[in-house]
């Protein structure tokens, strides 16, 4: 079965635009120690929890970040770290340490 090109291409570029945001770059640094609730997401970015859950939305439809249900809590981790940990770390003003 052959992949289609345009496909792939269009979903690659639709996690790029995801990772255009600095508030989600912002997110995904905090989440790269721990998975943390969207009430300490927003401080941490220091944003309202409305506009957090936002883009914690988006980067969890496109598959970038887990989310798990206790209670009433739900809580969110990065989905594949590598990933994220090799795009975060093309910046030259990030070192490894101060990202992940």
């Amino acid at each position: 079965m052959e992949i289609d090109r345009n496909s792939l291409a269009e979903h690659q570029a639709e996690i790029c635009k995801t990772f255009s945001n600095p508030t989600r770059i912002l997110i995904l640094w905090t989440l790269s120690k721990e998975e943390l609730c969207v009430g300490e997401i927003a401080n941490a970015v220091n944003a309202s929890i409305q506009n957090t859950s936002h883009h914690l939305r988006i980067m969890k439809d496109k598959g970038i970040l887990n989310a798990r249900r206790e209670g009433q809590t739900i809580f969110y981790a990065i989905h594949d770290r590598d990933l994220v940990k090799s795009l975060l770390n093309k910046c030259p003003e990030n070192s490894e340490e101060a990202v992940f």
